[in-house]
């Protein structure tokens, strides 16, 4: 799905916490969270492995150190293993609907960490 539509959809822009990474005026990746939940991270496909997950990662949780929660999906181990340098463990794999997007079952890799 269009990263607009989920966008819309999964009512990013109703998050508390809304941080956008650029270069040379360009974004190339966000992340958005709420006070426990790191609930999106983004970066552009030619910026990835390049350490901008990590910092905007880093950064939100910097500013809400109270996030415990994160997911992805099954099967992206690049997420997988950022989170868990991040301190987060796996604690499952949880399947459901998305948010906003009802009509996909998804399967994610359900990580937490100590606040």
């Amino acid at each position: 799905m269009p990263l607009e539509i989920a966008a819309k959809r999964e009512c990013l822009f109703d998050y508390p916490g809304i941080y956008v990474a650029e270069e040379e005026g360009k974004v190339i990746g966000f992340a958005a969270c709420t006070e426990d939940e790191l609930a999106w991270l983004y970066v552009a496909p030619e910026k990835r492995r390049c350490g901008v997950g990590r910092s905007l990662s880093e950064y939100a949780m910097k500013m809400h150190p109270g996030i415990r929660y994160v997911e992805a999906l099954k099967g992206n181990l690049p997420a997988l293993k950022l989170y868990e340098k991040l301190g987060f463990k796996l604690k499952g794999i949880e399947e459901g609907k998305m948010p906003g997007n009802e009509a996909f079952t998804v399967q994610v890799y359900s990580l937490e960490r100590e606040a």
